[in-house]
């Protein structure tokens, strides 16, 4: 009988590393200070539309603002689970999976839309906050999901039709900066985040059990056969 892997106690443990700089700027509150990072490979017109979304993430959400992003995540959520993932399957060039987490506080379940990498059997995802880091204002926070993440690190994800158990657990290192690169090579816009922000933002890997459970299978069968 195969058991469940346990997960690491610091499975969930803040990523460490070099801390980035946060970009010089007047609070924020200008069209004129949402120019993004010099060099980016983008045209005009993708530059604009940055620019606009530099601006939208530069200040807190009002309640206005959250009530209409509740409303869109919603829609979001059961256009996905109803189409099997075809309608709301993708995040611009990003595939979307449907992570299921237990509130950490409600110990309700929580479905959330998050744009994902694959590799090599597992799923990685950045927790961006709600908005950038504001100079002598307030920091962006972790996301919910991610924050329950670490509170219930053994989770579900939904794929299109499929529903897989995974373990949740927050990279460091060369092997965050390793996925990092490579999510942001698909969404340039996230680089914005980590350049306004004081911290590392979380990358963070979605173990499905079943390798788990393999890798443990091999690890006994290793140690047996010594």
């Amino acid at each position: 009988m195969q058991t469940t892997p346990k997960p690491m106690a610091d499975s969930m443990a803040e990523p460490t590393g070099a801390m980035p700089v946060i970009q010089e700027t007047d609070a924020l509150s200008s069209f004129r200070t949402t120019r993004p990072a010099e060099g980016l490979d983008a045209g005009p017109v993708a530059r604009a539309f940055m620019r606009v979304n530099v601006y939208i993430y530069s200040k807190p959400p009002k309640k206005v603002q959250k009530s209409v992003s509740k409303g869109f995540l919603n829609m979001h959520i059961w256009l996905y689970q109803r189409s099997q993932g075809r309608i709301g399957g993708k995040m611009g060039n990003l595939d979307t999976m449907l992570l299921h987490t237990q509130g950490r506080k409600s110990g309700k379940e929580r479905v959330v839309p998050v744009g994902y990498q694959y590799e090599n059997g597992c799923f990685y995802a950045v927790a961006v906050p709600g908005h950038f880091d504001i100079p002598g204002g307030p920091k962006g926070l972790h996301p919910a999901w991610y924050l329950n993440c670490k509170a219930t690190p053994d989770m579900q994800i939904n794929i299109g039709r499929e529903k897989i158990d995974v373990l949740a657990e927050t990279l460091s290192g060369p092997e965050r900066e390793r996925i990092w690169a490579k999510y942001s090579a698909v969404l340039p816009f996230i680089n914005e985040f980590q350049n306004r922000a004081s911290r590392l933002l979380p990358v963070v890997r979605f173990t499905p059990k079943d390798i788990l459970s393999e890798r443990m299978a091999q690890q006994e069968k290793s140690t047996d056969a010594m």
